[in-house]
């Protein structure tokens, strides 16, 4: 004895522990969520089969019952109950499961099941059954405040129908169907004990559905411990690993940079021919490799404070087109800049940044003979926008949501890092950059910055051409 309950002590001392933990993040919403989603189920049974089967049973009473007041009592009672609940299931599909609704209902559905014990026998009516699963609901959704008043509401009710068979003062209570009279059963002692075991019953219902409850949010707390265990786990790995890769990144550019130099020396003296050619490539894929290493230790390398001042986007944006007139003449295209002036406080060496990868994507999507246009919206609820617009073929649908996602490109020899960095170093700064389809085809890669509101005595802008 003395061994189980220095067990049961135990138990109990791990479980006040665990429960004077701090929720796990994202309890609350999954919890409430769920919770949610059962009492809708069980808003939707009520509705479709216990409000009917209610209304039928007090008409059949109007009709068959020599006693007319049992129906009349039913329809004053069951009516509103119905419009209530129609009216409660209709908010819940609009509103989802509000504070107090939940004790609201309850109370409604307790009221319900008194006026149709009431109305067909009292305690010895065949509906006090139904009292004990809606003791196990009050104890599974009640809030804790509530779930005791909520019971014991239930357990009155039992003594008070117990009090008016015992008084007989209603002659025709008892149905007709099981013999009329004031009581169905003439032993008072049997019906004191049924009160006594059905409100023990009631106690036990309602505590049974506080214990399923219980185990339900001990299962999702331990579900998102571990969840964040595995998540904090892996961060640290990926860490490990992301410090690695740019450590053998950094090692690898000056290797690189000495074939690069080396290749160069060759082409110098190399005659034209196969070998030049073979060197020209050879530097080519060099430079490819290069670019890539550039670019995954700008995505590994934690992102730096910003070195923010006021500049003009417009002017920005209209630098990084002509650095890349000459990309765009290889290709066939042209770059057109256009829009109104727009003040940001940016680090203008990171927004620039983000603007050449959109440009050289608009580009490398864009087929020749069109142009990429690079359109400056006036600032618009505190925000500039540049939109760099092609009449490639857009986004592909099976990379949607994820072109942002490191690693993922359309691109045959990309690194699926450069849409990455350029998010981040715009949310870096309070901004975005989104991709949209274009009206007519092609994309529309958005940036927007928040807007810096010059100072009286600076001057105005003008409108780029």
């Amino acid at each position: 004895m003395r061994g189980s309950s220095r067990t049961n002590d135990h138990g109990r001392a791990m479980l006040e522990a665990e429960e004077s933990r701090p929720l796990p993040q994202g309890f609350e919403d999954i919890q409430r969520q769920e919770l949610s989603r059962l009492f809708g189920r069980m808003a939707d049974i009520r509705l479709l089969v216990f409000v009917p089967a209610a209304l039928a049973l007090a008409a059949a009473l109007a009709v068959a019952e020599p006693a007319r007041w049992r129906g009349a009592f039913l329809f004053a009672v069951l009516v509103p109950l119905g419009v209530f609940f129609i009216l409660e299931t209709i908010r819940f599909r609009r509103e989802g499961l509000t504070r107090g609704a939940v004790t609201v209902n309850l109370l409604a559905a307790i009221v319900g099941q008194v006026a149709l014990a009431f109305a067909t026998g009292a305690l010895e009516s065949p509906f006090t059954y139904t009292f004990v699963p809606l003791a196990v609901m009050i104890g599974l959704f009640a809030a804790p405040g509530a779930r005791g008043a909520l019971v014991a509401a239930q357990v009155a009710a039992v003594w008070a129908l117990a009090a008016l068979e015992l008084s007989r003062a209603l002659p025709e209570l008892n149905l007709s169907l099981f013999g009329g009279g004031p009581r169905a059963g003439h032993v008072d002692a049997h019906l004191l004990a049924s009160a006594v075991v059905l409100s023990i019953v009631l106690a036990v219902a309602s505590r049974a559905g506080r214990a399923v409850r219980g185990v339900f949010d001990r299962m999702l707390r331990e579900a998102l411990r571990a969840r964040e265990e595995s998540l904090r786990a892996h961060a640290e790995r990926a860490e490990e690993l992301t410090a690695l890769s740019a450590e053998i990144a950094h090692e690898l550019k000056n290797p690189l940079a000495s074939v690069k130099g080396l290749a160069a020396l060759l082409a110098e003296g190399a005659p034209p021919g196969k070998s030049a050619e073979r060197l020209a490539v050879l530097r080519r894929e060099v430079d490819r490799m290069q670019g890539v290493l550039e670019e995954f230790l700008n995505f590994s390398r934690p992102l730096v404070p910003l070195s923010a001042r006021a500049i003009d986007l417009a002017l920005l944006a209209r630098d990084v087109a002509v650095l890349h007139e000459g990309m765009a003449r290889q290709r066939g295209l042209r770059i057109e800049v256009r829009g109104a002036a727009a003040d940001v406080r940016c680090d203008e060496r990171k927004v620039k940044q983000i603007l050449i990868n959109l440009i050289q994507n608009a580009l490398e999507a864009s087929p020749s003979g069109t142009a990429v246009e690079v359109l400056l919206l006036p600032p618009a609820a505190g925000l500039a926008s540049v939109h760099v617009l092609d009449r490639g073929p857009g986004v592909d649908p099976a990379l949607a949501g994820r072109a942002f996602d490191p690693g993922v490109t359309s691109k045959t020899h990309g690194s699926g890092l450069g849409l990455t960095i350029a998010r981040a170093l715009a949310r870096q700064h309070g901004g975005e950059v989104e991709l949209a389809p274009r009206e007519g085809g092609g994309c529309a890669a958005v940036l927007r910055l928040p807007a810096h509101a010059p100072a009286a005595n600076e001057p105005s802008r003008q409108v780029l051409p």
